[in-house]
């Protein structure tokens, strides 16, 4: 589960003091970095007042209100250098019964989606009890990544991230399943902003049987490729078949690879096609094409069941 920090501190800082701490050397990568800087988090997370006055200030000027902030109404923006390795942000977190829950569900704030990090962060509870975790670890080395595949889940506890306690999120270790605060919550982040979440995936986990749901995190390759393999010429899909044999990323050759079998309509030619990826080195992409392969041949299997 994350790692609980327990030095409490009983000064207060400033935002713009915890920013110039971080500037120095905050090494978001590293955990021991990460652990050094919860003082910090700590310190404003005393400031009973900055949070406040930051939305305040920031609802006078509705027109420039927490622009560039990509989350969802759940994050409050705090501080975003694009140059540094780490932003700050505060979460909200409602019980059931309050309004904004009612209204939404529980997906905006992922309760209820268990799920990993491909990045570290740092938390602390601001306000209020805290939302609950069921907290769980795993050996992302160990996985390939597909769909249905046996995570190795290892459950730890259930606990509330209340007021004034700090965990650092361990990117590739825990697991957590998020369930509803009893009371509105809020917590204050750090949190890594490096090229890993780029690199690497994030997985939305099943633990009630232990297996990868499906990757959560966003690749913008994934996207490209398929549009590329649709309604590229012939030079465009020379070099999509080239990337789903030669890419290094095997999440990247399986999305080259299926794109590519989009663009066949006879369903024997696309089995072809896709079982190229049975010959991979990789595990993910092996066991993707037989995925994929199942997909195509389940209307044939229905006709051949229905005709018996």
């Amino acid at each position: 589960m994350p790692i609980v920090i327990d030095s409490r501190q009983n000064n207060s800082l400033q935002l713009e003091e915890l920013i110039e701490r971080l500037d120095v050397d905050l090494d978001t990568r590293c955990h021991d970095s990460m652990s050094a800087a919860a003082a910090g988090l700590q310190g404003l997370a005393n400031n009973r007042t900055f949070l406040a006055d930051r939305v305040a200030a920031e609802l006078k000027d509705l027109a420039t209100m927490q622009r560039g902030n990509t989350y969802t109404p759940q994050v409050v923006m705090l501080h975003l250098d694009p140059r540094k390795n780490y932003f700050l942000r505060a979460n909200i977190w409602p019980s059931a019964e309050d309004a904004v829950m009612q209204a939404s569900g529980p997906d905006p704030f992922f309760y209820h989606k268990p799920h990993d990090h491909n990045f570290n962060f740092l938390t602390v509870g601001y306000h209020g009890p805290g939302y609950w975790s069921d907290y769980y670890e795993y050996d992302y080395d160990q996985v390939a990544g597909y769909p249905g595949e046996d995570m190795g889940l290892r459950f730890i506890e259930r606990s509330a991230l209340s007021a004034g306690k700090t965990m650092l999120y361990r990117a590739f270790v825990d697991v957590h399943d998020q369930l509803p605060a009893e009371e509105l919550s809020i917590s204050l982040n750090i949190m890594e902003n490096t090229l890993r979440p780029v690199v690497t995936d994030q997985y939305a986990a099943d633990t009630v049987s232990g297996v990868i749901k499906k990757m959560v995190n966003r690749n913008n390759m994934v996207c490209v490729l398929s549009v590329a393999a649709a309604i590229g010429d012939e030079n465009t899909v020379e070099i999509v078949d080239h990337i789903s044999r030669r890419h290094v990323n095997p999440r990247i050759r399986f999305a080259a690879l299926k794109s590519m079998g989009s663009r066949v309509h006879n369903p024997d030619q696309r089995i072809e096609l896709l079982s190229h990826g049975l010959d991979d080195a990789s595990l993910l992409v092996r066991e993707s094409a037989k995925a994929e392969i199942r997909k195509v041949m389940a209307p044939r299997a229905e006709t051949e069941h229905a005709r018996a």
